[in-house]
């Protein structure tokens, strides 16, 4: 009995243990499905993603290749446009060139033709002495002063090989380099045998600004008073004009300083001397109008 019961008790066992394997092969093999599903999900999943990254990868090498093409367009846009800029730019500065060398061409011209005055001047005064020859020693002449003097206060001719183009070029070159007690005495000189060249109305106007920078404005208002009244159509007309008032207006007689800019702007309005005498006229605190007429200068009758 008790081995039919021990044979029953392990086949019982035996068939339960078998159960239990079956169960357990069964759910690995619904485990292993389940982890195959999974990967290949997985791998599903990847593929599109990199399949994504890729497409994007391409759009933005067709977005940079599109950005650098337009870079390009905009460039070459913006140098088409600026090159007739250019153009007028080298026109502009070839045309500032030209008047440049216009305006020393013309300054070259006035030199020349200064030059050219002395000299026609210098032929005058050397016609003046052949045609009248200095008398015997001794020998006087109608009219004339005694000591040997001109006649009438006027010099017969400047002293031999003296010319006005040397004359005012040491004058005014002595001038320049602080040498002014002998450039004072040249330009003096020059007035007193060539008194009526175009250089005449400088060498004038020196004088009065020597005597300025001294302190000597007595003479320096009658030098620059000269030089309206002999010479009132001149390009130094208009600083001799400044350089009065300035000398009036440092000897402390401000109405006629004031007079003498308000002449001076209404004559010459557009000179820089005309906008410096403005601001002198605004420093005083007074108008640059005037209730009477302001001078005008006529050109000299020729003597």
């Amino acid at each position: 009995m008790k081995f039919l019961r021990l044979t029953a008790l392990l086949l019982t066992c035996s068939s339960f243990s078998f159960a239990v394997n079956k169960d357990l092969i069964q759910l690995q093999r619904d485990l292993e499905d389940k982890i195959n599903a999974l990967q290949n999900d997985l791998d599903t999943k990847l593929a599109n993603l990199t399949g994504q990254i890729t497409a994007m990868q391409n759009d933005t090498r067709r977005t940079a290749d599109q950005v650098a093409s337009l870079q390009d367009q905009v460039s070459n846009a913006i140098a088409k446009s600026l090159s007739p800029v250019e153009g007028l730019n080298n026109r502009v500065e070839g045309v500032t060139n030209d008047l440049g060398a216009l305006k020393d061409s013309i300054a070259d011209l006035s030199a020349r033709l200064e030059r050219m005055d002395a000299k026609i001047t210098d032929l005058k005064n050397q016609m003046q002495i052949i045609q009248s020859p200095p008398g015997a020693p001794g020998a006087a002449t109608e009219g004339a002063p005694p000591n040997g003097g001109p006649a009438n206060g006027q010099p017969s001719g400047p002293p031999p090989g003296m010319s006005a183009d040397r004359s005012y070029t040491e004058a005014y070159r002595d001038l320049q380099t602080g040498k002014t007690d002998l450039a004072y005495s040249e330009f003096k000189q020059y007035l007193t045998y060539f008194p009526n060249t175009e250089l005449a109305a400088n060498a004038q106007y020196y004088l009065g600004e020597i005597d300025y920078n001294r302190g000597n404005l007595p003479s320096a208002i009658q030098a620059f008073d000269a030089v309206l009244e002999r010479y009132p159509e001149n390009p130094k007309t208009p600083d001799a004009h400044y350089m009065k008032a300035m000398a009036l207006l440092k000897s402390n007689q401000r109405n006629r300083a004031a007079d003498e800019f308000r002449t001076l702007v209404h004559n010459y309005p557009h000179t820089d001397d005309a906008r410096k005498a403005l601001q002198q006229l605004r420093a005083l605190g007074v108008s640059a109008s005037t209730s009477t007429a302001a001078r005008h200068h006529q050109p000299a009758e020729p003597k």
